[in-house]
């Protein structure tokens, strides 16, 4: 029976969330993951503090072993 191992990343941006470089470092993480056998399950965005425009990202992952 395969084993489902779970992981999460935290991405925290400040400001313009749109921003090339903000996009890039995603990307990059999104490939290094895949590249190590995660799938990315489940994505969720939150402000966490709406004055400074501070917000999260969290990417779920998982990988069978």
């Amino acid at each position: 029976m395969a084993y489902a191992e779970n992981d999460l990343d935290i991405y925290y941006a400040v400001g313009n969330t749109n921003t090339q470089r903000q996009e890039s470092e995603i990307a990059f993480i999104i490939k290094k993951r895949n590249s190590a056998g995660w799938k990315l399950i489940s994505t969720t965005s939150a402000i966490v503090d709406n004055k400074n425009q501070f917000s999260n990202l969290y990417l779920f992952w998982e990988k069978l072993s």
